[in-house]
């Protein structure tokens, strides 16, 4: 009989267990809508093993980067910016940047999804929406969050994760799906109010006086407000068109806005910004293009299909003739100077991915691997360094934008 009334009470235990679990699925996530969502190509086998072949390992790469810079600073979940580690000197200790950019968490969210950690990516979260005040972050860091949001929710998000993205969106765009404006800065010669250069060079192939002064010519900054080309992400866009929180025709009308940045038929490189009705070419440097923020452009267009050939032939030549990017694209000299632009050689990797070209995507492998830690007793052994001053830095958006384009 005992045993009879034991075995009944466990049988009702486990149904009020069961049955609480499924009220609480039911409350936070049986009335979830997931979307139906387009996400970057697969890396397969073949680009995992090219990449391993120079240098960048996608298991070890991931692995030390959470261990070298995840909660370096305190307990916490979130990724600095850059960490530093200790030099050779006594005095040269480690030292993370102390800032935490909202893009750097969006892209250590998507790692942890991409790699099923659901806990991890769970807590990150969740920590990323306390700790973040959306109205008064860039777009660029609101539009690199909602793409990592949604795959989150896509996967493993409940009906609250559904609304904050509700409400993210109605931050980030208007009614009518333009992305709002937001203070930007501009170089300019100190004589004078901002160049857009609408018209760079002339039927004649002159260019405007702006160009004649010299790039060593005193320089100031103009404050304006627009919309940086480079934070209009396309596939995010239509991800959102496509499951009904952006009205239709969002995302033709901000292509259309994107593909008119293109400077010229000469010059297929992208404005830096859309701001009182015209474009603006030049960003830190007066009379040059900013070639970063235009490959990160080509990126967004390549995620939907929209890269212009010539633009992406440019860019290839510069990778496989001159092998490196510089930083800026002067009018005048019709070339590209300044310092090597390493910030966005992960971004040409997921073009590459993108188009399917895989001596792009190889070339781009040695470039970064070049730059991959190899110190067997270094803390970031595997990792993807710069080195500024004769100390060696860790970028969380490189290295972990990498892991993307290996993973």
């Amino acid at each position: 009989m005992r045993k009879k009334i034991i075995t009944i009470v466990i049988i009702a235990l486990a149904a009020i267990i069961l049955g609480g679990g499924y009220l609480l699925y039911q409350r936070y996530y049986g009335g979830a809508v997931k979307f139906d969502i387009e996400t970057q190509p697969i890396v397969d086998y073949e680009h995992r093993s090219m990449a391993s072949s120079h240098g960048i390992v996608p298991d070890y790469l991931w692995m030390r980067t959470k261990q070298l810079m995840v909660g370096v600073d305190d307990d916490s979940l979130l990724i600095p910016s850059s960490y530093m580690i200790a030099g050779r000197l006594s005095y040269q200790d480690a030292e993370s940047s102390g800032e935490y950019r909202l893009e750097d968490q969006a892209l250590l969210l998507m790692m942890y999804v991409r790699s099923g950690d659901r806990i991890k990516a769970m807590q990150l979260k969740e920590q990323i929406l306390e700790y973040y005040d959306f109205e008064s972050e860039s777009n660029t860091g609101l539009s690199a969050f909602l793409t990592s949001y949604i795959y989150y929710y896509t996967a493993y998000g409940s009906v609250n994760d559904g609304a904050r993205i509700e409400e993210i969106v109605n931050v980030l765009f208007d009614e009518e799906g333009n992305m709002r404006q937001e203070a930007l800065s501009v170089a300019t010669y100190e004589q004078g109010t901002f160049y857009s250069l609408d018209n760079p060079g002339d039927d004649d192939g002159a260019f405007s006086s702006l160009e004649q002064i010299g790039e060593d010519h005193p320089v100031e900054y103009t404050e304006l407000t627009g919309v940086m080309i480079s934070s209009i992400d396309l596939r995010l866009i239509r991800n959102l068109e496509n499951n009904g929180l952006l009205p239709e025709g969002s995302f033709q009308k901000n292509l259309e806005l994107v593909l008119g940045a293109r400077v010229s038929d000469d010059i297929p490189l992208f404005a830096y910004a859309y701001a009182d009705g015209i474009y603006v070419y030049s960003h830190n440097v007066a009379a040059a293009v900013d070639v970063e923020e235009s490959v990160v452009t080509m990126r967004h267009l390549a995620e939907v299909g929209e890269l212009p050939s010539d633009s992406y032939n440019w860019l290839k030549m510069q990778i496989m003739n001159y092998g490196l990017v510089r930083q800026q694209y002067y009018y005048s000299y019709g070339n590209t100077q300044g310092d090597e632009a390493v910030a966005i050689y992960a971004d040409i990797m997921h073009i590459a991915l993108e188009l399917d070209d895989m001596d792009m995507y190889e070339r781009v492998c040695i470039l970064e691997g070049s730059r991959v830690a190899t110190y067997s007793s270094s803390p970031a052994l595997s990792m993807i360094y710069r080195e500024e001053d004769g100390r060696f830095v860790f970028y969380a958006r490189e290295n972990l934008d990498v892991c993307l384009a290996v993973t």
